[in-house]
């Protein structure tokens, strides 16, 4: 593996790890919000507990979105590309990597736009601007771009360092 993949590696690595660990955090932050919502309609349940659950549910969501394609538990659907010629499915790869990078992109600047409009807004019951929660999906969207980003530099790196057929076994494949 070159420099530039085990480089990709690591920062892919730290990536996965903070993004897991702050989820956790808002895990955590959520099953005690949800708690203390529900033991406490017996009594008098604090207002605010409902919009903090939802809240970091969100920001989960949006900061496990990394590690979760780094793993590859979202959903695709190979049927069709399987069946494609070596050239064509090339080209279907290339194809959806780059509307996959466009629409990371597009959900990073609508949301950051309209997390932007939301700005003078209030969470009356939490006392924080709208933003906050709003920023979840361009946070997570770019956290997404970046881990895809190391992972598509990872797999050149990979594919460069692979021989190139037909090169006879003494020359250098590069």
């Amino acid at each position: 593996m070159g420099r530039v993949a085990d480089v990709c590696h690591k920062a892919s690595d730290l990536l996965e790890r903070l993004c897991l660990m702050g989820a956790g955090a808002l895990l955590v932050v959520n099953l005690l919000s949800v708690m203390l919502g529900v033991f406490s309609r017996f009594y008098r349940a604090p207002v605010w507990t409902t919009d903090l659950a939802k809240v970091t549910l969100v920001w989960m969501v949006m900061l496990a979105a990394a590690p979760a394609l780094k793993r590859g538990e979202h959903m695709a659907i190979h049927i069709l590309v399987d069946r494609l010629s070596p050239g064509a499915r090339r080209a279907a790869v290339i194809f959806r990597t780059l509307v996959f990078a466009g629409i990371l992109v597009l959900m990073i600047w609508l949301g950051g736009a309209y997390a932007y409009k939301m700005r003078l807004f209030t969470i009356m019951t939490l006392g924080v601007k709208k933003t906050i929660p709003l920023l979840a999906v361009p946070v997570g969207m770019a956290l997404m771009l970046a881990e895809y980003a190391l992972q598509q530099f990872i797999a050149l790196d990979a594919l460069a360092a692979r021989p190139v057929r037909g090169a006879s076994e003494g020359e250098d494949a590069s």
